[in-house]
Order: structure tokens, then C-alpha cells, then sequence
């Protein structure tokens, strides 16, 4: 039996670790989440797809596209009913005839986004979505719905909602699509959902009930990938299979179709999971045309044969309609592809989600030490800095006195006699010799006056300065010479 001072010790003992714990899980909590980084996520998924390749240019429309995604603390997303690609920049011009466009710009559809950075992100947007309006008419159809938020989490989210799809070969309805990614826990994460109610092929040869296509990728404190395409039921001409029967039936179908069709370049493609770096992609179920042999082998250079006739066809088809080139210009898309140029394909569902640890913090600029300028040397007012030579360098006693500045300058030796301007202090002047162009005079002139009789004495001073340091050198040199033994 413990007594009250025991149980008074072990209380005290307990609180004593309780409290060490928390003070090491302190210390030791900025220090793992320092060198943690916040790195970026991507989640994707569309639910129906159609598109012409021709070299880098594609044409067509997608379905239920949407796309969220976060960057270190700022998280992002769009959701698009109806994403048009580059068929309004071909279709949404005034024509060449000056009606209006095919697809009425004013109809577009909206696209809705959601970024972090701006309040009200995590508020919903959601938007119903209509086919653009033909030849500057009203919306069309219903399109779908399409949602996007954002938050600081970071985290990021985007759906869609997708009317029935139906162009024979593959036919899609009630498509959804979600993704979403998020920072928590030190754990990065991506998440991309495609659903829908039914899948058909060839026109209901196959149909589908509720397939799935799903993609997970994880890092960070948990590092996972995952993806995965699953459905509930399947029929092969309206009688119920099994999920593995319907399987190995696609497997023969695929086998089939791609024989049957091989001169047309068909192919049929079964979702698959595809690891990608930091993800994992769930491919779409699709029928593709690519590298047709009758097109390479025999429609091609039959086309090659019969050019002028085509050319005239041509210029025939814009003559009568200039907005016939429009439609040219689509089937010279299908021409290439048929060349071996390009591909068609037809896609239903595909998910990809993706993370990476990535340190996008910016590391401070480091200070530069700048030295300061140093202090300009003060000089009095009204002197000038400039170091006077050493009256020793100057031959001061050898130099002769100089005569009266009113005093005419004595003629010197090939030079005539001094100019009158000089010996008068007064502005003269010269009639141009013969022959002798003159410029013209000038704005500027000199007036008489102190200052410029000034001037002409400060002249003629250091002009006979100069000739009587000359002399004295002269003398001097003789008085040396007289000196050497």
C-alpha cells in the first residue's frame, strides 16, 4: 500500500516526464518541419474527348475537363464543362464575307477558376456551361456544370458534370469528374476521379455500368501511388458478363477490330496504369487513327496525280464561297493525317495525379558592404587647388625685366611686326587677302573695355615671359659650358 507522500511523489514523477516529453517534442518539431518542403501537387481528368493532330496544331473539344493543382502555399484549380481547344480562335473571326462568326464569341463557354491568392477562393463557382451559339445565334445545348475553390492550405479542387456523349464508336453518360490536391500533415497529395454511369462501345455491342478511373499520388511523411480502373457490371450484346468475361472479351475485341480495321490505322486502347514520375497515370479507354496505310499507300499519291484538277476544285470551292475555306482547311487537317501526319482520336475518361518535393523557398539576397566615399578636400573660397611649381626649378635671377605693357612688342625674327590689336589694347581688323574665303561672322563679339585690355596684357605678359625664359636658358646653358675644365 502506497501512502499519500508516494503517491505525492510518483504524481510529480509523472508531470516531471510528461513535461521533458513535450519539451522534446518541441525541440524536435521545427526542426523536422524545417526540412520538410512544401514542394507542389497536379490532378487532372477529362470524361470525353475528340481531337484531329496534325503536326503541332490540334483540333477539336473535350468534355469534363478539370484541373487543380497547388505550388509550395498557393493552391489553384479550373473547371471547364466544355473546353473548346483552338476551335474559337479557327471559328470565333468575323468571315470573310463579313458575317458573323461561326461560333458567336459572345456564347463561349465560361471558364471557371479558383486561385488562392484571391479572396473568396474557397467560396463554390458553380457555373452551367451551353454549346456556343452557330452564326452569331443564341447558346445551344446544355453543356454541363463546372465548380472550382481554392485555400491557402494549401488545397484545391475542381469538378465537372457532363451531359450524355454519344459519336458511335464510344459514347459516355452522366460523366463526372473531381480532383483535388492538398498540403496536410506534412503529407503532399493528388487525387483524380473520373465516374459515370455508363460506358458503350460500337453502339452498345459493349456497355459498361459504372466504370472508374482513379489516380493517387502521395509523398512526403506517407509516399504512395496508386491508380486503378474499375466498374460495377458489363453486357456483350445485352447479356450480363462477368467483370473478368468482359475483360477477356475487350482483350478478343481488341484483337479483332484492329485487324478488321488496319487499313484504315484503327486502334483500341484498354485503360491502363502507367507510373510517371512522382505520379501515376490511368490511361483513357480510346480508339485511335494513326499512320493509315490506305491513306499513305494509295489515297496520298492518287491525290498526287489528280493535283492541278484538285487545285481547281479548290480555287473553284472559294470562288463560289469564300467561307468554303474554312471547311478546306479542316479537310486538309484530315488529309495530313491520313498522310502519316497526324492521328484522331476519341477518348473516354483518363485521370493523372502527381507530387513533388521541391524547395521553392528563395534564399535572402546577402548585403553588400558598399564603402562609404571619401570626403572631398575643402578649399577656400576664391583659390584655386592647383600646387604651385618650386621657385627653385625656375631660373628667377636670369630672367630680364620686362618691359611696359603700352610698350610695342618687339618684331620678331620671320614674324613682322607685332599685329596693332596687340600693341594697342583695341579690336581690330583685317580686309581678306585675294583669293582667301572668309566665314561668316559670327553672333558672338568682344566689346572694349577693362576687362578685355586686360586680357591683352595678361597675353602679351606670359608671351614675354615665355621668350625671356627662353633667353635665360640660353644663357645659362653658355655659362656651364664656360665652366667645365
Amino acid at each position: 500500500m502506497v501512502g499519500r507522500g508516494g503517491r505525492l511523489v510518483a504524481i510529480r514523477t509523472t508531470l516531471a516526464v510528461a513535461g521533458a516529453a513535450l519539451l522534446l517534442a518541441s525541440l524536435a518539431g521545427p526542426s523536422a518541419a524545417a526540412g520538410f518542403n512544401a514542394g507542389d501537387a497536379q490532378a487532372s481528368a477529362d470524361t470525353f474527348a475528340l481531337n484531329i493532330k496534325a503536326a503541332n496544331a490540334t483540333i477539336g473539344f473535350t468534355y469534363g475537363r478539370s484541373i487543380a493543382q497547388y505550388r509550395d502555399r498557393t493552391g489553384s484549380a479550373e473547371g471547364r464543362a466544355l473546353d473548346l481547344g483552338a476551335l474559337p480562335t479557327l471559328f470565333g473571326g468575323e468571315q470573310c464575307d463579313g458575317s458573323p462568326p461561326l461560333l458567336n464569341p459572345a456564347t463561349l463557354p465560361p471558364l471557371t477558376r479558383a486561385d488562392s491568392a484571391v479572396a473568396g477562393s474557397e467560396a463554390s463557382r458553380r457555373t452551367q456551361v451551353f454549346q456556343p451559339g452557330i452564326d452569331g445565334g443564341p447558346a445551344g445545348d446544355p453543356a454541363g456544370f463546372q465548380d472550382a475553390t481554392a485555400t491557402g492550405l494549401p488545397s484545391s479542387r475542381a469538378i465537372t458534370e457532363s451531359v450524355p456523349t454519344d459519336i458511335f464508336l464510344l459514347a459516355l453518360d452522366g460523366g463526372r469528374t473531381e480532383v483535388t490536391t492538398r498540403l496536410e500533415n506534412q503529407v503532399r497529395e493528388a487525387r483524380a476521379v473520373v465516374t459515370a454511369d455508363q460506358l458503350r462501345i460500337l453502339g452498345g455491342l459493349f456497355t459498361i455500368n459504372r466504370p472508374r478511373w482513379e489516380a493517387v499520388a502521395r509523398s512526403g511523411a506517407t509516399t504512395a501511388t496508386t491508380g486503378s480502373f474499375t466498374f460495377d457490371s458489363a453486357t456483350l450484346f445485352g447479356i450480363p458478363r462477368t467483370n473478368a468475361e468482359v475483360l477477356a472479351d475487350l482483350a478478343g475485341f481488341k484483337d479483332g477490330i484492329e485487324q478488321l480495321l488496319a487499313p484504315l490505322g484503327v486502334r483500341f486502347e484498354m485503360p491502363q496504369v502507367q507510373a510517371r514520375d512522382g505520379g501515376v497515370r490511368v490511361t483513357p479507354m480510346a480508339f485511335r487513327v494513326e499512320n493509315p496505310p490506305f491513306g499513305t499507300q494509295v489515297l496520298i499519291p492518287f491525290l498526287g496525280r489528280i493535283d492541278p484538277l484538285v487545285q481547281a476544285l479548290r480555287q473553284a470551292a472559294v470562288r463560289d464561297d469564300c467561307k468554303n475555306q474554312t471547311a478546306l482547311t479542316v479537310l486538309d487537317v484530315l488529309l495530313g493525317v491520313l498522310g502519316g501526319s497526324g492521328s484522331i482520336e476519341i477518348l473516354a475518361g483518363g485521370a493523372d495525379a502527381a507530387t513533388n518535393d521541391v524547395d521553392y523557398t528563395v534564399a535572402p539576397v546577402p548585403e553588400v558592404a558598399v564603402a562609404a566615399p571619401a570626403p572631398a578636400a575643402e578649399v577656400a573660397e576664391g583659390s584655386v587647388g592647383v600646387d604651385p611649381l618650386p621657385p627653385t626649378e625656375l631660373p628667377l635671377g636670369d630672367l630680364p625685366a620686362l618691359e611696359p605693357l603700352d610698350t610695342p612688342l618687339a618684331p620678331l625674327d620671320g614674324l613682322g611686326t607685332a599685329p596693332a590689336a596687340l600693341t594697342s589694347g583695341r579690336r581690330a581688323t583685317r580686309a581678306p587677302a585675294a583669293g582667301v574665303a572668309t566665314l561668316p561672322a559670327s553672333g558672338t563679339t568682344f566689346e572694349d573695355g577693362a576687362a578685355g585690355r586686360a586680357g591683352v596684357a595678361v597675353g602679351a605678359a606670359a608671351l614675354a615671359g615665355a621668350l625671356a625664359m627662353s633667353a635665360g636658358d640660353r644663357l645659362l646653358g653658355r655659362r656651364r659650358r664656360r665652366s667645365i675644365p
